[in-house]
């Protein structure tokens, strides 16, 4: 049986990949979040969070009774993202899991389904190297500045959270370098129309 085709979405915080995975969802296309899979991993996954206890500290777990239920992610992420060795030792033990994940996930789809393409969402698309497994990838962009507002007012972090996190991701221009369509998503962009065009791109190139 043939494999439909993975198609990478990715984007910066705030840039709005989401809301653009929404838009291909309603468009009949089946949709993978990394960063939903991972939120699972830590809840579900015990010997990851046993290790993850272990090598970063018990802050870093949710506790009850001493008994670990779940792992803390913001405390976390406050460790790994401030220590470049930290965050290397947690993807390394994380990107085969996630990986094993998609995997199982689009062979299910492809058993029950048949689709041009699958879309694969994630915010670290090229850093984990999940692009490797992608036919085509497209990022998504927006001004940094409307980002910062998007991120402060969805997850009620303060601004100097958000340009950190921002400083320490992938920059566009190295996103738009390495992608096959960029979807430009500031205020007056017309989103649905660019993602029609690259929809039908897809389904004629990807058949």
């Amino acid at each position: 049986m043939a494999r439909s085709s993975i198609v990478g979405l990715t984007g910066g915080i705030g840039s709005g990949k989401s809301t653009v995975a929404r838009v291909f969802s309603m468009l009949g296309i089946p949709v993978w979040d990394a960063d939903l899979a991972g939120q699972h991993l830590y809840s579900e996954n015990q010997e990851l969070q046993q290790w993850v206890v272990k090598k970063f500290g018990k802050s870093c777990g949710e506790w009850s009774e001493g008994n670990l239920l779940g792992i803390n992610r913001k405390e976390l992420a406050s460790i790994v993202f401030s220590d470049r060795d930290s965050l290397l030792a947690l993807n390394q033990k994380v990107h085969p899991l996630i990986r094993e994940i998609f995997t199982k996930w689009h062979e299910w789809n492809d058993q029950l389904y048949s689709f041009p393409y699958v879309i694969r969402e994630s915010a670290i698309l090229f850093e984990s190297n999940s692009h490797m497994d992608c036919s085509q990838v497209i990022s998504v962009e927006a001004k940094e500045p409307l980002r910062i507002k998007r991120v402060t007012k969805r997850d009620k972090w303060n601004i100097e959270d958000v340009e950190a996190r921002i400083s320490r991701q992938m920059q566009d221009i190295e996103r738009t370098e390495r992608s096959d369509y960029v979807i430009q998503n500031n205020a007056n962009d017309a989103l649905l129309q660019q993602v029609l065009h690259i929809h039908n791109s897809l389904s004629q190139s990807l058949l």
